[in-house]
Parts: structure tokens; C-alpha cells; sequence
């Protein structure tokens, strides 16, 4: 596995964890919620931008303390890996996000680097069951941007 798929493969140790298999190495504590960790997808010029949401009472001590978070129950990690092959290019990730009730959320993003590459990382208040609607514009430095619109269902 090539060094920037990291992200991704992290996000689906969740994935099997949740179907009752054993990720090789997890990052993420096992528990349901498998379409949480269905990745968005889209694509900015020429790279690939992926965005997961996780519970993060579900993320490991060790996972959380690597991208700076706090683990709770009533939060969930929004992560947004930018690749370009093996590059990660420098890239502004702004959004919200709005639950079932209408409240909105602004989101702020933070550049962390995990095993060299840079993955950016925020957090929402969520407590299931809801759904979280997410809107999330990532915008390149040569001033190429995409936007992800999508949702994901919040578990109890």
C-alpha cells in the first residue's frame, strides 16, 4: 500500500471493524456505523479529494492524539485527504455542517501531517441518531476548488 492511501485505509479499518472483520492495523476502535466511513469523493484539477466522517468515541486514543482531537460522544472527526499521486498538495479546506434540527456548524480545518502526508481535520457536534449534512469546499493554490456536498447518519 503506497503512503498516501494511509488515510484512506484508515478509514476502512473502521469500515471492517464495523462487518466484524479484523483490520490489520487499527487506527479506529470497532463498532457499528459502516456508512460513516464510506469516503465522499471528488476531484480538484488532477487530484483525487476524499472526505470521511467518524464518530470519535470510535477513533483510538493513538489515532486522536495524532490528528489533535478530543474523543466524546457527542463528536465526530471530518477528515479531507487531498492526493495527487503521491503528493499532497497545498490545499484551504473551509465548511458546515447542519444536523436534522437546522442547526449549523461551521467547520475549521487543521493541516496535520500524518506518516508525511497532510491530511486535514475538524470537528462537529453530532449525538445520533441524526444526520449531519455536510458542505465542504476544498480550494487549491492555483485557485482551482471543488465542493462536497453530502450527508451521513449519525448512529445512537
Amino acid at each position: 500500500m503506497t503512503e498516501h492511501w494511509r488515510p484512506l485505509a484508515a478509514m476502512l479499518a473502521l469500515a471492517l471493524a464495523a462487518c466484524g472483520a479484523e483490520p490489520s492495523t487499527p487506527p479506529v476502535a470497532s463498532g457499528g456505523g459502516n456508512t460513516l466511513a464510506m469516503p465522499e469523493r471528488a476531484l480538484l484539477g488532477t487530484a483525487e479529494v476524499e472526505a470521511s466522517v467518524v464518530p470519535t468515541a470510535r477513533i483510538s486514543e493513538a489515532a486522536a492524539r495524532q490528528y489533535g482531537i478530543d474523543r466524546g460522544d457527542d463528536r465526530v472527526l471530518v477528515l479531507v485527504s487531498v492526493r495527487d499521486g503521491d503528493a499532497t498538495p497545498p490545499v484551504t479546506v473551509t465548511g458546515h455542517a447542519r444536523d436534522l434540527r437546522g442547526m449549523r456548524q461551521s467547520l475549521t480545518f487543521a493541516a496535520v501531517t500524518v506518516d508525511g502526508q497532510i491530511d486535514h481535520v475538524a470537528t462537529a457536534r453530532a449525538s445520533g441518531p441524526d444526520t449531519l449534512r455536510l458542505e465542504l469546499e476544498v480550494a487549491g493554490t492555483d485557485g482551482v476548488r471543488t465542493v462536497l456536498r453530502f450527508s451521513r447518519e449519525i448512529p445512537r
